[in-house]
């Protein structure tokens, strides 16, 4: 699989700052003059520019240009995009408890946590279903609906899971507390401590939390918010160590908003077989695509049954009922009883409800509202960023979920804008808390799935005036 444009691009300027042709410290070719003399458009170069940024080789000075880092890393071997496995020793754990946590405050405007506001969801429906579930069936209560799950919420997934290409019988399906409860299943029943676990960077940063509580090695495989994991990097990456599973987001991925075309998944199925590891799918926001077809998921093209798929309805109708579901193919018995052992049983009220909602053909109304309402408030968020936030400052251009990420110039530091943020009632994740080793040091995450409003708009305004006041000389 042949590199991109913008990589190749990024590749030369460095061999040249290497070279000695650009010097430390010293200003290289515009963006504009970069796209003249290479005759590729201005965003190619941006995009090229912002992954020398990332990797620390040149830096953006507002309203000046692009420098040379004054200490640049030394020149990487041939085998420089072989990545080592990392030990999670908990202070990721720390970092998030300490960040999630202030950033769920009442008091402030909520775009750090990945939770749609009430209006994006059918509150109302779920409220009928529910209080006419307990008028009629109160007995529901104390009926357990034991592990696989509810036999009727299985059957809708079954029906929901053809528009993703999967031809699936309920028994295929098991229900989970939530998509996270199905990473840490899937982990649970293909690897032990030790294992080595390939996840793309940045990644959501739930799959640190469950290989940090499994003893687990992660290994990070670069993800850009255009194209999605990086596969060439994935593939030498295999032949150096070995995977035993790899945890991908296909579509709308967390935190870069990124969806792999059909290539991509063509390549990664292939190299999944040819090295013999676990491909573990999270689709949680799968649904939520703004284009009305969606590419295939990876376990449609599933040919030895051993791709494990996990998905929640978290994101699109009620994040806090805590249903999801797992198809696991050869891994599903495993599985079953792995959640069995942990759980019991979901929630027998919140699958009924669900499942009502379901059959009454209301969720397809209410995902073609949200979608649309989703597109309308990223043209909005990105509206405003341009406008208000420092000279240099890039965001994804997800084409589905509510979540953008957001490339600061590479003086701001997102950790600092995060405190300052918090102090006047404003809350962002910043991209610290989307790897292990602190490479995202500006960039942070906001959620888009909040009501357009004064409010909203005056927050994101107040935001990029923060940051702006980061830049060494003005703005």
């Amino acid at each position: 699989m042949e590199h991109s444009l913008y990589e190749k691009i990024a590749t030369q300027v460095e061999k040249q700052i290497h070279n000695g042709i650009f010097l430390p410290g010293k200003k290289i070719p515009s963006v504009r003059k970069l796209s003249k003399q290479l005759n590729v458009s201005v965003a190619t170069v941006l995009q090229a520019y912002s992954l020398l940024e990332d990797r620390g080789i040149i830096k953006a000075r507002p309203q000046k240009g692009y420098f040379v880092q004054d200490h640049i890393p030394p020149k990487q071997s041939s085998n420089s995009n072989i990545v080592k496995p990392i030990e999670n020793d908990g202070s990721i754990h720390t970092l998030l408890r300490r960040l999630l946590h202030a950033s769920q405050r009442p008091d402030i405007v909520q775009f750090a946590a990945a939770i749609p506001q009430s209006p994006f969801l059918p509150i109302r429906q779920l409220q009928r279903s529910v209080g006419r579930l307990m008028r009629l069936e109160p007995e529901i209560c104390a009926a357990y609906a034991f592990t696989p799950g509810s036999l009727s919420l299985r059957r809708q997934i079954a029906i929901r899971m053809l528009d993703t290409g999967c031809q699936l019988q309920p028994d295929d399906i098991t229900i989970t507390m939530g998509c996270q409860n199905g990473l840490m299943l899937s982990l649970q029943a293909i690897a032990k401590a030790g294992d080595t676990i390939a996840i793309e960077s940045p990644t959501y940063h739930g799959v640190l939390q469950v290989i940090e509580v499994l003893q687990m090695k992660a290994i990070e495989i670069p993800c850009d918010s255009q194209h999605g994991i990086n596969l060439n990097v994935l593939e030498q990456t295999l032949k150096q160590w070995p995977i035993k599973a790899c945890i991908v987001t296909p579509d709308n991925q967390n935190p870069t908003g990124a969806t792999l075309n059909h290539i991509a998944r063509q390549h990664l199925l292939t190299l999944a077989t040819k090295h013999q590891f676990t491909l573990i799918e999270d689709d949680v926001y799968g649904e939520l695509n703004y284009n009305h077809r969606r590419e295939h998921a990876l376990k449609a093209d599933d040919q030895t049954n051993s791709i494990i798929y996990c998905s929640s309805f978290s994101k699109s109708i009620a994040p806090g009922f805590r249903v999801g579901w797992i198809v696991a193919g050869k891994h599903q018995a495993q599985i079953e009883h792995l959640a069995y052992i942990q759980s019991l049983a979901v929630p027998t009220l919140t699958q009924t409800a669900i499942t009502n909602f379901l059959e009454n053909g209301a969720y397809d109304r209410h995902l073609r509202r949200t979608r649309a309402a989703y597109h309308d408030n990223l043209i909005r968020y990105q509206a405003i960023i341009s406008q208000h936030f420092p000279t240099g400052t890039s965001t994804s251009t997800p084409t589905g979920g509510f979540l953008l990420w957001v490339t600061l110039p590479s003086d701001i530091d997102a950790m600092a804008l995060h405190t300052q943020a918090l102090n006047i009632g404003i809350g962002i994740l910043p991209g610290v808390a989307f790897s292990l080793t602190n490479q995202y040091p500006h960039h942070f995450r906001i959620n888009y799935a909040l009501t357009w409003d004064t409010k909203t708009q005056d927050a994101l305004k107040q935001l990029g005036k923060l940051a702006c006041q980061q830049v060494p000389n003005g703005y």
